[in-house]
């Protein structure tokens, strides 16, 4: 059909004289796409004009770097001409039609669908058909739209896919070549934005050859006026629809980590066959674009941070570096994550299409608690309850094992349950420790050239990769006054908010903002600044690593606004020691002293009541600790008994106590008694 179209043009003048009579109610005047039948459909071709494509700014191809353009970071955006070079119409028509999911709505749309999202409305396609001079038509399916209301005309989905990629100079098809970023767009209306020969160089032919308004026999059929109407839209034969790259969806994202260099832009319109043409084999074009940027050659390198980059002795955090095909850690590692357990400055050199280049490095601390220091005990045989104690610069936590196990009980002292042979519990140290403070640059405004500035919408962006409190801000003030500092989310909603009077000159303020994890968070004002600001020297992005980036701000990577040397503080975190053993000894207990004295402890009655006589043969003087314990180890009646070189003998109220078994301890030069009794 191309290559037809060049043979035509010797019978321009025929076309010229009686295209008026070739229109959507009178086909007299309108060719087949052969030239010699008189009984066909009269389809559209699309086909991608490459003219805005080739060109940069606001009527072609605008490249964004990654850091310092707000929503429009790592952004590519495209300029696509989808011109209509065949001998009918694109005709789009709605219907009564809506779906939500599997539900089906006739005739009126529901408004939203049950899940919050709009219901897609079916459209058909109007084929336009020559018998003759007769001119008729069909409509069948072309997909759906999505139902705007408030809009008042039509959504067509699916209309164009943009990838950027790199050539396979062995495959001919682009859209096998391998992608480095994609975008898709909504047709927002299709019309009649322009005709051929008003944008001359959209609409060529299969040769490359520039097709005018004359090219066309059937030009204009159509009316050459649709627009952006409710029930019906499309592109007339000879005419273009033009989607600038300022407009929604217009846009393919280039990952984080692309190198400069070159690559091909393909656009890909009606992807998925929803419209019938004459030629489905010309919705794909492919234009070389050098990206410029991204990341230069040599330079791509980098540290990620999953977790805390302070962490106790025993835990890991996992560093990660930016996609490449080899790594090369300080630490010797080769994979691009890595479980790090180890106080260092850990660096990775990343081979990538950039070159190879080595990282800054992240810091990881480790903290090591002090394990406690414990002291045990013994009882007598045949066993009892004993007291151990430990000491460190925290929490004391006890356990039945070295690892893992049951906890016992918290506190400096625990009391162990009745025991009858040699016990080892373990003493933890657990200790808060305070998070790491830390300082973002720019230290100062001394970055370059700047003024104090008045505008209250201006403001800094940031990411944070960890929880923390902003602490604190570095500020240059014109004069004294009140200034309501703001910390807001990617939607401009303020989450916090403080007023701090600021002096004039360079001063430090409070703000004392909790920060979880997110992105595209804004440092701004509530009031007018007055504040330092610089306009040259920037070089975005400003980071602290494992906790923020300052990514950029609301005039754009060459501004930076009012808020220096960050002072940023992690959240405080708590440590665990290695646990200490601490062991209760069973003791025969047959000697009290050196001189092998022996002694004789009695506990009567045995079911006792209210009383209970302890009677203990205490051959030296020295005073006997007596206490009356419960099951638990806790202490219920404590008294002393004096020795006099003799037996002696105490009597114990124990009237009120609880029905059940208890423990006689009796602690003697050191040494431990125990005896079981019953209270009835």
């Amino acid at each position: 059909m191309k290559k037809f179209l060049l043979g035509l043009l010797v019978f321009i003048g025929h076309y010229s004289i009686s295209m008026a009579q070739c229109t959507i109610s009178n086909a007299t005047a309108c060719a087949c796409a052969d030239g010699v039948s008189t009984n066909c459909d009269l389809l559209p071709d699309l086909k991608v004009g490459e003219a805005p494509l080739l060109v940069s700014g606001s009527s072609g191809v605008i490249e964004y770097s990654q850091t310092g353009n707000g929503v429009e970071n790592g952004r590519l955006r495209v300029s696509v001409t989808t011109p209509n070079i065949g001998y009918g119409p694109l005709t789009v028509r709605t219907t009564t039609t809506y779906v939500c999911g599997t539900d089906t709505f006739y005739g009126t749309s529901p408004g939203v669908c049950a899940n919050g999202d709009a219901p897609k409305q079916l459209i058909n396609q109007r084929v336009y058909h020559k018998n003759g001079n007769t001119m008729t038509y069909y409509d069948r399916p072309a997909g759906t739209m999505t139902y705007h209301p408030t809009h008042g005309h039509m959504h067509v989905d699916d209309w164009g896919i943009y990838t950027l990629r790199s050539q396979d100079p062995n495959d001919p098809n682009p859209l096998n070549w391998p992608i480095i970023g994609t975008g898709s767009k909504l047709a927002f209306c299709l019309m009649d934005y322009g005709s051929c020969s008003t944008y001359n160089g959209h609409c060529v032919d299969a040769n490359n050859n520039v097709l005018t308004n004359s090219n066309f026999p059937n030009y204009g059929l159509g009316g050459g006026s649709y627009n952006c109407s409710a029930s019906e839209q499309g592109i007339s034969s000879g005419w273009t629809d033009i989607y600038y790259q300022y407009l929604d969806g217009m846009y393919l994202d280039i990952p984080p980590g692309t190198c400069n260099g070159d690559y091909w832009i393909v656009v890909h319109i009606d992807p998925y066959n929803y419209f019938l043409e004459s030629d489905e084999t010309n919705n794909v074009i492919a234009v070389p674009y050098t990206l410029t940027n991204q990341v230069p050659a040599g330079t791509n390198a980098s540290v990620t941070a999953i977790g805390p980059t302070t962490i106790c002795l025993g835990e890991t955090t996992t560093l990660s570096a930016n996609t490449g095909s080899s790594y090369l850690w300080s630490s010797g590692q080769t994979t691009q994550t890595i479980q790090v357990s180890a106080s260092g400055n850990y660096s990775v050199s990343v081979t990538t299409p950039c070159g190879t280049a080595t990282s800054q490095g992240v810091q990881v601390d480790v903290t090591a608690s002090a394990t406690p220091v414990g002291s045990g005990a013994s009882v007598c045989a045949p066993g009892g309850v004993a007291s151990i104690s430990a000491s460190g610069s925290g929490n004391i936590n006890w356990y039945d094992a070295p690892v893992n196990g049951n906890l016992l009980s918290t506190g400096m002292t625990y009391t162990t349950p009745f025991i009858n042979a040699n016990t080892t519990y373990y003493a933890e140290n657990e200790e808060t420790v305070s998070g790491p403070v830390q300082f973002a640059t720019p230290h100062s405004n001394a970055i370059g050239g700047g003024a104090n500035h008045t505008d209250l919408t201006r403001y800094l962006t940031f990411d944070a990769h960890a929880a923390f409190t902003l602490e604190s801000v570095k500020v240059y003030a014109l004069g004294t006054s009140n200034r309501i500092i703001e910390l807001r989310d990617a939607s401009n909603t303020i989450l916090q908010s403080v007023t701090v009077n600021v002096p004039a000159g360079e001063s430090r303020i409070n703000l004392g903002f909790n920060v979880a994890i997110g992105s595209n968070y804004r440092l701004g004002v509530g009031s007018v600044p007055d504040l330092y600001r610089n306009n040259a020297g920037v070089t975005f992005p400003y980071s602290i690593p494992g906790y923020l980036d300052i990514t950029g701000s609301s005039a754009g990577a060459g501004f930076y606004y009012f808020f220096y040397d960050w002072e940023v503080k992690g959240l405080d975190y708590v440590c665990f020691s290695l646990r200490e053993p601490v062991t209760v000894v069973l003791d025969p207990c047959t000697n009290i002293d050196e001189n092998s004295t022996v002694f004789d402890l009695q506990v009567y009655p045995n079911p006792a009541k209210d009383l209970v006589n302890v009677s203990l043969n205490i051959p030296v003087k020295t005073t006997a600790e007596i206490f009356i314990l419960d099951l638990s180890g806790k202490t219920i009646r404590h008294s002393e008994l004096q020795g006099n070189g003799k037996t002696v003998k105490q009597a114990i109220d124990i009237a009120g106590l609880s029905k059940g078994i208890y423990f006689v301890k009796v602690i003697v030069n050191g040494k431990e008694l125990n005896k079981k009794i019953s209270i009835q």
